[in-house]
């Protein structure tokens, strides 16, 4: 394409030209929504409740994402405990897999119980295992997930992203 020379007031006049019709857009926008009285009052996007999968078996998953490698939490160990007269009893160990979950749901079917449980990250060992260089000694040793499963009808799926210096985590479905 040839070098072409645009002209000073022809640069004004398109910039104004978009300007203007950026305008008129928002203009109409917000004509529209004063017109649309019965319209949802702003809120949060999300209903406050978690989704219900259809055709998806109620169950409670978990993910595992390590944030200073900045990938899936491969070889993470998370011993899974339920909270009974007052401590947790443990139910099973697993170790996460390629994608950062475990291969199997930590509740589904019949386990699926309503009640306190506690997953316990094992991010010290994890790290000594990535031969991450970091100080010694560790800030974060095990980390302690505590929920509470009210409604076994409704499917939890449990995100943790964590690092040597901090955790969080979410519900899902």
């Amino acid at each position: 394409m040839a070098n072409q020379v645009v002209s000073q007031p022809a640069r004004r006049q398109f910039a104004l030209s978009g300007l203007a019709l950026g305008a008129a857009a928002l203009t109409t926008r917000g004509a529209l929504a004063q017109q649309q009285p019965n319209a949802a009052p702003a809120g949060p996007a999300q209903a406050s409740g978690p989704i219900v999968l259809h055709g998806a078996s109620p169950r409670l998953t978990v993910h595992a994402l390590d944030t200073f490698h900045g990938a899936a939490a491969t070889g993470l160990r998370i011993d899974f405990s339920r909270l009974e007269g007052g401590s947790y009893r443990p139910l099973r160990s697993v170790v996460m897999n390629g994608n950062g979950r475990s291969e199997e749901p930590l509740l589904i079917g019949d386990s699926y119980q309503a009640g306190d449980y506690e997953l316990l990250l094992h991010v010290d060992d994890y790290f000594a295992s990535m031969k991450a260089v970091l100080p010694m000694p560790p800030f974060l040793t095990r980390l302690p997930v505590r929920i509470r499963v009210a409604n076994v009808a409704e499917r939890i799926h449990l995100p943790i992203q964590f690092g040597p210096w901090s955790y969080t985590y979410s519900r899902g479905s």
